[in-house]
């Protein structure tokens, strides 16, 4: 009887040790361990922007980290960043508390927000949430960013380049104007509009930085309120 009891008591702790304490939403369905969510990539659409909700299965407050594995990626023409609760250009968070039962919903500002800002490069990224008390405790997922076969509204080919790329005082941006529409637009980590100035017909801008805080910024072309080609900047 006290072997059966031992024997019990034993199988219930390696099902514990072994159940993931996070279980991860994306589109209102749950993702099981190693499921891949497919992003295309479209001519007009060089910004994807993928959400996913969490919530701690226990009945005790946990902490965890999100690790980020860059499989596939172009790394001179496509920049991805996370964010949950503060974003990293790095390739893990920091630790984050959740409580006991506590569901984070993707549309939360603190869900899990991937970024890809680039020129239609094809990239994998595998995300895993890692229990920081247990690291066996853990649940993955994969983004693939594949080209799409089509065109949402425009086939222009634009093109942009910045230099010197890092910069400190002014950066020059070549670039493909696409009509009299088109804006040069730069950005921080977090999104915000930073420059704005329309395009000419020199297909050239000269940008004054010196004011700009150090780190890292996206560039890109806006055309009819959508960014085109968006590349990242370094001002040091």
């Amino acid at each position: 009887m006290k072997k059966g009891i031992f024997t019990l008591a034993l199988l219930m702790s390696v099902i514990m040790l072994n159940a993931q304490s996070i279980k991860l939403f994306y589109a209102g369905q749950a993702l099981n361990d190693n499921d891949t969510i497919l992003e295309i990539l479209y001519d007009d659409e060089n910004e994807i922007n993928t959400f996913v909700g969490y919530e701690n299965m226990t009945g005790s407050p946990i902490e965890f980290r999100v690790k980020k594995d860059v499989l596939l990626l172009n790394e001179e023409t496509t920049d991805i960043l996370f964010c949950i609760g503060e974003c990293y250009t790095g390739n893990i968070s920091q630790p984050i508390s959740l409580g006991a039962n506590e569901a984070v919903p993707a549309n939360a500002m603190n869900a899990f927000h991937a970024t890809y800002t680039g020129c239609k490069d094809p990239a994998l990224v595998k995300y895993t949430f890692v229990n920081a008390q247990n690291e066996s405790d853990k649940v993955s997922f994969y983004i693939h960013y594949s080209v799409g076969t089509g065109i949402h509204e425009s086939g222009n080919q634009v093109s942009l380049r910045a230099y010197p790329n890092p910069a400190v005082n002014i950066v020059s941006i070549d670039y493909v104007a696409l009509n009299s529409h088109t804006s040069l637009v730069i950005k921080n980590l977090a999104g915000r509009e930073v420059f704005r100035a329309p395009v000419s017909n020199t297909g050239k801008k000269q940008v004054d930085v010196s004011k700009f805080s150090a780190g890292m910024y996206f560039y890109g072309l806006e055309s009819d309120g959508k960014m085109l080609c968006t590349k990242k900047l370094l001002i040091k």
